[in-house]
């Protein structure tokens, strides 16, 4: 089975997976990656401290997916 690997972009900071988890295949780190990114950026955007949340997701090392959400905020 793929081992996969979700490294968190958080204003600048990033937040590297060591340990990955494995997975039956890309469809599933694809899930994983958009649940994780909806999760932290969901509580990153409530509470204010970033506007952007990216998870890098490698397999077995190589880069193989990038989930990027971004808060935009028109007051008018």
């Amino acid at each position: 089975m793929p081992r996969f690997h979700f490294d968190v972009h958080e204003n600048g900071r990033v937040i590297p997976d060591e340990d990955g988890q494995e997975l039956a295949n890309q469809n599933d780190a694809r899930k994983e990656a958009v649940m994780s990114g909806a999760s932290i950026a969901r509580d990153a955007f409530v509470s204010g401290s970033a506007r952007q949340v990216v998870v890098d997701v490698r397999e077995d090392g190589a880069p193989f997916l990038k989930v990027s959400i971004t808060l935009e905020v028109d007051e008018t």
